[in-house]
């Protein structure tokens, strides 16, 4: 006899949306699990790559470019030979055409017009300017100019065709001229420049004021191709171009430094997604599992009457498959709202007051969807698998109970020992996922309670005040200047409470006299750890490239090393200028070898010895191929006739610190150029930080333990609903509702128990764990035992365990004994 092929999609379709109205209750836990775990992830996703996107773009914001690195005063066959370079991906170059003239409402401000060529221009400068610069200049009198120069303008409100009368200084000489603002943008490079900024001029106004591409106040901003870090690149450029002893490269970028930072973030994401779909997955499973328990007959009668194990699947997962069609929308659109708010709040927190840049890239929300989809799939894969195995025999004399002989009798709490633990993958499920939820809950508090801000700014910040002059800093488009001068250093010395003062100078026109026996192997140690390519020793000799920096400091701190040096330092020679102290180490610099420093002008060249080592970046944050060189007051001006004061470090009374920070901010005057930084801004900032972690962390972990309490709902209101029979056989032969609400008061007990005594005994371990890997990267953190937290998850267990089953109990004690005997049969 000839079969047919018979297709039951339709039929299949119809028990899928029967099944659903039939189990209205299951369906809200698994939707609300579906939206819960699609809200984490988006929230996750959104929240680490906005962080990441933002402190990237931060960092080049405030470089002002996106090139790499600078070569000043190119020739044109150097600018030839870098658009050929195979590493190189853009060459651009930067013109200084002219000075601005300040007027005496602009006060001190410096600022320069520069002119970009056409790769400068579309490469390395407007992907920076936001949407109110449309075009480059092009009329002769056109100018782009950054908002804080129209501030000083006393221009609020700007507009595109406004004039700005200037005054100038070029190679044709001075001039006032009336220009038109054809856009303006926000320049974040003048948080770390003060008071220097550019305005942006035209091509044709660049040729008519006499200004050269090929002369010395150009520079040729590159940008490297990916694969090798910026210090390989820059290597092999001086090797390339052979720069001659007038020119150097600069070397813009800061976020290479940030890649191991960065990896730690994105394996903490990647963490906390892996978290979230095991949560999620937990919940999914547990309410599908239980589900395809209960509809044992159900699925046992569908076989018997022919369905297919194939059909039994799809009809479970096409379940699934509604719920998440529900569940994940709503989660995406609940991510979207937290992250607007959420994302913003964290990222200002953590960085300086520039753009938040919010990533919403489709890659995001089909990341989310993805895993919430493949979450929401594997929870439902198992349940189906046992729902295809059960056959017909087995379906038709099911009753869910397991039961073994007692040698005890049926004392209440052993019932309820039993009833825990007679299905061991659903004790397992509600355990795994009630402790996993509140350990991150404790986690997530330890971390926070052990960021200890008073042990931040004890370990990292060593001075109460500090005043730097920043037209002398890394980086500054300027003139140097004597910002701080002595008499400032006398008026804060005078300041009631101040109890030190401490003053440093620097010298950054300086190179040292290179020779192979002193810092051969100093040169060798560098550019293994900075993976260069050595240059020659004529090359370190002839062409300038071993140049320092000077620095003169305080004979107090060259004391105070002696207290924890095995070789102190000779103080009274130190004082004298006999020696000098190197930014190196003793395994490649011998102490008592003599060596030449020398100046390109104001200055006088000096032989001196080295009398021992600092740290590196002692008092000065830059320096370069040569070590910096550290002397005396007595010495510094005894070399440099005007040294420039460069910073001041103030120590202070602590009651007195909010009244002498006052008097600072009064006594520089709102100065660009000078820099004062201290412990209570640092302490502001980091409880603010502080604050926002806990917010964000808290809501996090409050979702998480939500989760798990969610899993322990749905597992006894199931468990309830599906031993309505048995209570009602237990009722018949005499048991009473009160000892009946009290065995599953002593079942929510058991698991009260257990649970807390898992996460307070496992859970703090754990937590003390990431405590310990939270502090390799802040060594600042001091455990604090999470007390409070620990107390709060208790009252939450206790809570959960002891109320859920008597609410799910009296929602089903509603119909009669003989009722429910009934529905059972």
């Amino acid at each position: 006899m000839m079969m047919f092929p018979n297709s039951n999609k339709g039929i299949i379709k119809k028990l899928i949306r029967r099944s659903l109205r039939a189990n209205r209750t299951r369906n809200r836990y698994v939707i609300l699990a579906v939206i819960l775990t699609t809200w984490l992830l988006t929230s996750v996703f959104t929240i680490g790559m906005s962080f990441m996107k933002t402190f990237d773009m931060q960092q080049i914001r405030m470089i002002g470019t996106t090139a790499d690195v600078a070569l000043y005063n190119p020739s044109q066959e150097q600018i030839e030979r870098l658009k050929q370079l195979p590493y190189v991906s853009h060459v651009g170059l930067d013109t200084q055409v002219a000075q601005v003239i300040p007027t005496q409402e602009m006060g001190d401000l410096e600022v320069s017009m520069h002119g970009y060529d056409a790769s400068e221009w579309d490469n390395m400068r407007a992907p920076l300017l936001g949407n109110k610069v449309n075009a480059y200049p092009e009329k002769r009198n056109e100018v782009i100019v950054p908002t804080w120069i129209l501030d000083k303008l006393n221009i609020t409100e700007p507009a595109i065709g406004m004039t700005l009368p200037l005054t100038y200084q070029s190679e044709a000489g001075e001039r006032k001229e009336s220009f038109i603002l054809s856009g303006w943008y926000t320049d974040y490079s003048q948080l770390r420049s003060g008071n220097a900024g550019v305005i942006i001029v035209s091509r044709e106004f660049a040729e008519s004021v006499g200004a050269d591409s090929s002369g010395k106040s150009t520079v040729a901003s590159i940008a490297f191709k990916g694969g090798s870090s910026i210090d390989q690149n820059m290597s092999q450029l001086e090797q390339d171009l052979k720069l001659n002893e007038d020119q150097k490269l600069t070397s813009y970028s800061t976020i290479e430094d940030q890649n191991s930072s960065k990896m730690t973030t994105m394996l903490g994401i990647a963490g906390i997604i892996v978290f979230v779909m095991f949560s999620g997955y937990l919940l999914i499973y547990n309410v599908l599992y239980i589900s395809v328990a209960t509809d044992t007959k159900f699925y046992g009668l569908l076989k018997t009457i022919g369905m297919t194990r194939k059909q039994i699947i799809r009809m479970v997962n096409g379940q699934a498959v509604r719920l998440a069609g529900i569940g994940i929308p709503i989660g995406v659109a609940a991510g979207v709202i937290t992250s607007l708010v959420a994302v913003p709040l964290a990222i200002e927190a953590f960085t300086l007051d520039t753009d938040v840049e919010i990533s919403f890239h489709p890659i995001i929300y089909a990341g989310a969807v993805l895993f919430a989809w493949l979450t929401t799939m594997a929870g439902c894969r198992k349940p189906a698998r046992i729902a295809a195995k059960i056959s017909p025999v087995e379906a038709a004399k099911y009753v869910r109970t397991t039961t073994k002989k007692s040698r005890h009798g049926s004392k209440l709490y052993r019932m309820a020992l039993r009833n825990m633990f007679r299905d061991k993958k659903r004790a397992l499920t509600v355990f795994l996922s009630l402790f996993i939820g509140l350990t991150t809950f404790l986690t997530i508090n330890t971390l926070v309670l052990s960021m200890n801000t008073d042990n931040f700014i004890a370990s990292y910040i060593d001075n109460d005040f500090d005043l730097m002059n920043k037209t002398v800093d890394f980086g500054y488009q300027g003139e140097q200047k004597q910002k701080l001068t002595e008499e400032m250093a006398e008026a804060v010395q005078q300041m009631s409470g101040v109890t030190d003062v401490r003053k440093t100078y620097i010298d950054k026109e300086g190179s040292i006299g290179y020779t192979n026996e002193v810092f051969g192997k100093y040169v060798d140690d560098r550019v293994t750890r900075y993976n260069m390519e050595r240059p020659t020793d004529e090359q370190l000799k002839d062409s300038g490239m071993f140049w320092s920096v000077l620095i003169g400091i305080d004979t107090k701190y060259v004391t105070e090393m002696n207290k924890s040096l095995e070789t102190p330092i000779d103080v009274e020679r130190f004082e004298k200028g006999e020696i000098a102290l190197l930014s190196s180490s003793e395994e490649v610099v011998n102490r008592g070898d003599r060596f030449q420093f020398n100046f390109k002008e104001g200055g006088v060249d000096r032989e001196l010895e080295i009398g021992g080592f600092v740290s590196p970046q002692f008092q000065v944050s830059f320096g370069g191929m040569a070590p910096n060189v550290y002397v005396s007051h007595n010495a510094m001006k005894q070399i440099i006739k005007d040294p420039i004061l460069y910073k001041m470090n103030i120590q202070a009374n602590k009651k007195d610190q909010p009244r002498i920070q006052e008097q600072l901010e009064t006594l520089i005057a709102g100065d660009r150029e000078i820099e004062l930084t201290s412990k209570l801004q640092w302490a502001e900032k980091l409880e603010s930080a502080k604050i926002i972690f806990y917010l964000l962390g808290g809501a996090i972990t409050l979702i998480l333990a939500a989760i798990g309490i969610l899993n322990f709902i749905s597992t006894m209101f199931t468990s309830v609903v599906v031993r309505k029979h048995e209570f009602a056989v237990m009722e018949s032969i005499g048991m009473t509702r009160r000892q009946l609400r009290k065995m599953l008061l002593l079942e929510g007990m058991g698991y009260a128990v257990i649970s807390t005594l898992l996460i307070s005994s496992l859970g703090t371990l754990i937590s003390y764990g990431a405590y310990h890997v939270f502090s390799q990267e802040a060594d600042y953190a001091i455990y604090t035992f999470p007390t409070i937290p620990l107390l709060i998850a208790f009252v939450l267990v206790f809570a959960s365990c002891l109320s859920v089953p008597i609410i799910a109990y009296n929602r089903s004690k509603k119909m009669s004994i003989v009722e429910r005997l009934r529905e059972a049969v």
